[in-house]
């Protein structure tokens, strides 16, 4: 097949001999132009202590101070902007409530809502032909297995609650091919690149220089991140599992929580994790992805600490910050696997923004006001960074989210999400508390 042929048949989804692998990344190999903006959402549990979290309002400049919770954050300063006085709307100011609000913007109730995740995956497949995506979104994340308890997870689609799939054994060849089977301990195929080698070998020898260099980048990614998986790797891999611990296919049934969430594993489990997550945005697998670390009233001891993360968050500041650093050490990780990652016009961080979460904001006060929130990423949507801004002053009083914080002044998180879309690119997302944008805020001002 001649090279023009080729790039037409790979974007009109034709090839029916060629492994989906090999379709995937020939796609990729051969985009062209601007390429559009990827997001991550991610959530971290049990809040934080906002005056140990956020640093002082500002631009960060050559060698910032952050205070303690934060702290891991420094070492990608420039490419964060925190945004603090954001509080969730309405009632419920829970764990649980917090998790179903902070992806879906509902008050308390989510009826048929979608997460925006969700929406933002709905509207790229109704689009799948012109940007090439093979996965509308992907729930994923490190410690995230609660049996069948719906109020423990942040994605929804018309009302129904997705899990966020845990274990990288079942996750990549769901991603990136297909498993055997449909129930917990069934086998999973994860000799994906080795099925698709001959396909992608022979596509190699009709590219031009650029996409040949693309598709090496994307290969030399999955080669790594397969033998992590496969534990074939020195290092890092999921090999310590044990043939005992089977992949968890059925997410909700299956068993094995205690050794996924073991803290000597926690370390592996999340970078294996994060490889993929950024091997599906740099692929063009999907745009967006909602990552969770962990779960509201989260069970896990995360290593440098001797108890559960959510009874720290009820101890005191010393305690809660203990854990906390953990969880912020593994964002900074990912941000800089995102700014590592080559793309169209920079990085893959300049082509993505990354959103922070979390189910509650002070924690040991299960409030909802001052939500520990900031973005990352984004440059090439014209997000300014480097800086921390204070939105409080500029919001409204009087809304719920919190008892003891029903007069202070805060911003709708709603706003800060709508705009992220916006400036990705969407064009049909709707929240059903926005009242607002912080596009003045996203170019570097500090109103909104």
């Amino acid at each position: 097949m001649k090279r023009r042929s080729l790039i037409k048949a790979l974007a009109a989804g034709s090839m029916l001999t060629m492994t989906p692998l090999a379709t995937l990344l020939g796609r990729s190999a051969m985009a062209q132009g601007t390429q559009r903006m990827r997001t991550i959402f991610l959530y971290h549990p049990n809040g934080c202590v906002p005056d140990i979290f956020f640093p002082t309002p500002g631009n960060f400049g050559g060698n910032p101070t952050f205070p303690a919770m934060s702290a891991p954050l420094k070492s990608v300063a420039s490419q964060l902007v925190f945004l603090d006085g954001i509080g969730y709307e309405g009632d419920k100011p829970t764990h649980e409530g917090g998790a179903l609000k902070c992806l879906t913007g509902v008050r308390e109730d989510i009826g048929n809502l979608s997460s925006i995740d969700v929406q933002m995956g709905k509207e790229d497949w109704i689009n799948r032909n012109s940007n090439g995506i093979s996965k509308p979104s992907i729930q994923m994340g490190v410690g995230t297995q609660w049996g069948g308890d719906s109020s423990k997870r942040i994605s929804y689609d018309a009302g129904t609650s997705l899990h966020a799939v845990d274990d990288p054994r079942v996750l990549y060849p769901q991603l990136f091919g297909s498993s055997t089977g449909g129930t917990a301990g069934d086998p999973v195929q994860l000799d994906i690149l080795t099925r698709s080698r001959e396909d992608l070998n022979r596509m190699r020898t009709q590219l031009g220089g650029v996409e040949r260099d693309r598709l090496d980048q994307h290969l030399a990614a999955l080669d790594v991140l397969e033998s992590k998986i496969k534990g074939s790797a020195t290092g890092t891999s999921c090999s310590d599992l044990g043939a005992t611990i089977k992949p968890r296919i059925n997410m909700i049934t299956g068993g094995n929580d205690a050794a996924l969430w073991a803290t000597a594993k926690l370390a592996n489990i999340s970078d294996i994790q994060q490889d993929l997550a950024v091997a599906a945005l740099s692929c063009g697998l999907t745009r967006t992805i909602a990552f969770s670390y962990g779960v509201p009233v989260c069970p896990i001891v995360v290593p440098g600490t001797s108890n559960a993360d959510h009874d720290l968050s009820h101890q005191n500041a010393a305690a809660h910050t203990t854990s906390k650093i953990w969880w912020m050490d593994q964002f900074a990780k990912l941000i800089k696997k995102l700014a590592d990652t080559p793309d169209v016009n920079g990085s893959l961080l300049d082509n993505t923004v990354l959103c922070a979460v979390s189910d509650l904001a002070h924690g040991n006060y299960h409030n909802h006001f001052r939500i520990p929130m900031f973005l990352a990423g984004g440059k090439n949507a014209g997000l300014v960074t480097g800086r921390s801004v204070n939105l409080g002053p500029l919001g409204t009083s009087g809304k719920a989210m919190g008892g003891q914080n029903k007069n202070d002044k805060s911003v709708n998180h709603s706003n800060v999400l709508m705009t992220v879309v916006e400036k990705a690119g969407y064009k049909t997302i709707t929240m059903p508390t926005a009242d607002g944008r912080i596009n003045n805020i996203w170019t570097g001002g500090n109103t909104l």
